[in-house]
């Protein structure tokens, strides 16, 4: 499968490219990147590094380069507090994903064989809330943001069933590989889980699909 990855400068989307290279289910990988990667990932045969400069537009040149893609995993975003603030956080967010699932609805699937869809696999998080007027204690700035990215994502595929279809995974805490013997300990209750694991979870749901739209943090560990 061909497919093209987003955030491989951060946590999650450089794991996400380290298991693609290994997964041999992955033929290979377009990288969508403003900065220069890691040499393991720039010179592996498999990855092709696109640059995109603004992920708010996706103009025809860089769309042609994605020629045959299947899927996307999305890995673009992260807590509000990580931004200098909430409308910076909800442009990167919610913004730049729902406009590159709109030009991949438009300029991708549209090449793809009959009867197949393209897959979209975004990185949301624990707690994401659809209800943008519900009252929150706790994160309401990230679950709010995380929320309306998936919503929009969903009215998405609903409006393009026949050609794309989309999935929202929901990690709680993600820590690095050998994290600790606590962490390992309290991930089923607090859907804690490994880098790695949540990378090959990701890339396990944009080859195969999955029966639910949003694969919960427990049933993550279990992917």
């Amino acid at each position: 499968m061909r497919i093209v990855i987003t955030g491989a400068t951060g946590f999650v989307g450089g794991a996400v490219v380290r298991q693609a290279i290994a997964d041999e289910r992955i033929t290979h990988a377009f990288v969508l990147t403003r900065k220069p990667l890691p040499d393991d990932i720039s010179k592996s045969e498999k990855i092709t590094i696109v640059e995109h400069k603004d992920f708010s537009t996706w103009p025809s040149e860089v769309l042609e380069q994605l020629t045959g893609v299947e899927g996307c995993v999305w890995a673009i975003g992260g807590r509000a507090t990580q931004f200098p603030d909430v409308e910076t956080a909800r442009k990167v967010s919610v913004d730049y994903t729902l406009v590159a699932a709109n030009a991949f609805v438009a300029g991708l699937a549209p090449q793809l064989p009959e009867g197949q869809k393209f897959r979209f696999v975004f990185c949301s998080g624990k707690f994401a809330e659809w209800d943008q007027e519900k009252n929150l204690r706790m994160m309401k700035d990230t679950r709010r943001i995380k929320g309306q990215v998936e919503k929009g994502l969903c009215d998405i595929a609903d409006a393009n069933k026949e050609n794309f279809e989309v999935w929202a995974v929901r990690p709680g805490g993600i820590v690095k590989k050998h994290a600790g013997l606590m962490n390992i300990l309290t991930a089923n209750t607090s859907g804690i889980i490994e880098v790695d694991h949540l990378a090959k979870a990701m890339l396990k749901i944009v080859l195969d699909g999955y029966t639910d739209r949003i694969v919960e943090s427990g049933t993550l560990l279990k992917i």
